[in-house]
Order: C-alpha cells, then sequence, then structure tokens
C-alpha cells in the first residue's frame, strides 16, 4: 500500500508534496470561530490537492456548506474512514432529514465520488471500511448519546460566528480523541479522479 497523503491520525495532515498541516479544528477546545474552521478545512482540502465543492446558486439547500460545517464541527477529515465517521454523526447526532439525504444523494460530484470508489475499489469496500473502523462509529454513537441536544444540520447562520469550543459545550459534543480517530485505512483512495 501507499502512504497516505492524508495522514493517519491526529491533527497533522501532509499535502501531495509531503509538506504537513495541522487541522485547529480537530481539538475539542478550538477557539476557531465556526466560520475560521470552514475556512481552514477549504485550504486544508487545497493543500491535499482536492477543490471544494460549492453549491450552485439555486440550489435550494446548502448541501456541501452544511456538509463542510459537520466536518470542522465534528472533528474529521476526508479519509473514506473520516467521511465514514462523520455520516454516524450526521446520522446520530444532528437533524440531518431523510429528504437532505436524497437531495445528497442527487449531487453530482456525490454521484461521481460513489461511481469512482466502487468503480476502483469494488462495492465491497464501503461495508469494510465501516467495519474495520466499527471502534470509533461505536464511540461515535456513544458521544452522540451525551449530546445535549441535535445539531442542526442546516445550521443558523450566527452560529458562524461563534467558537468551536462554545458550540460543543452548548450541544454536548465530544470529539474522538486523536487514537479514537486513527483510521484503520484499508485503502489510499486518490480523490483526484473525481476532484480535478
Amino acid at each position: 500500500m501507499l502512504e497516505s497523503p492524508f495522514g493517519s491520525s491526529g491533527k497533522l495532515k501532509q499535502s501531495l508534496d509531503g509538506e504537513r498541516m495541522e487541522l485547529t479544528y480537530q481539538s475539542q477546545n478550538s477557539q476557531q470561530t465556526l466560520r475560521e474552521a470552514i475556512e481552514e478545512y477549504h485550504r486544508y482540502l487545497a493543500h491535499i490537492g482536492r477543490k471544494t465543492l460549492t453549491d450552485p446558486p439555486d440550489a435550494a439547500i446548502s448541501v456541501w456548506f452544511y456538509h463542510d460545517a459537520t466536518h470542522v464541527l465534528f472533528g474529521h477529515d476526508t479519509t473514506l474512514e473520516g467521511e465514514a465517521t462523520l455520516d454516524f454523526w450526521v446520522f446520530f447526532g444532528s437533524d440531518f432529514s431523510w429528504s437532505t439525504f436524497l437531495e445528497y444523494q442527487q449531487v453530482p460530484e456525490l454521484q461521481a465520488l460513489s461511481k469512482a470508489v466502487v468503480g476502483q475499489l469494488g462495492i465491497l469496500v464501503i461495508p469494510r471500511v465501516y467495519w474495520r473502523n466499527r471502534k470509533a462509529l461505536w464511540q461515535v454513537i456513544k458521544n452522540t448519546r451525551k449530546m445535549h441536544k441535535k445539531w442542526p444540520f442546516e445550521g443558523p447562520s450566527e452560529f458562524l460566528d461563534r467558537t468551536l469550543a462554545d458550540l460543543r459545550q452548548e450541544f454536548g459534543i465530544t470529539l474522538l480523541t486523536d487514537d479514537q480517530r486513527k483510521p484503520t485505512q484499508i485503502t489510499d483512495f486518490d480523490y483526484s479522479i473525481v476532484s480535478t
């Protein structure tokens, strides 16, 4: 297996050229505002050679913006394992609706990514990712049960100027530790086939 440019744990992520980037939003008590953390997340995407996906102007809801907000609020990167763990945070710890889920499934970039993942890695890669990371997923379920209230997936704009520490305290969000977040990677999927 090739060395992953996405890193294997913690707050440091390695770019394609080997340079590392610290992800401050992965700290439980980050003093970044949600807006600043989303900006850092977008810099991270550029750092690893991925483009920031945006919603079309006529979109009914801002699926990508809200998705990016959950990445920073719940402290995850964009490895397949990080995305799988984020799925559990969103399904168990937010008010994400089935109508939003169905709209999300219609996003062309997501359809292209799903097709690329299955085409390159096979249909069984998704259950394998969940199975190999079941300890982290189970911890997410336990953490979401301790939340004071569910995160509003379509969060109000006033949240953008509040710190992550404050939002996490209000909602009772306890991030996974670096060790819990460390993925059991089964692949080094190359996102560039859908990000260029």
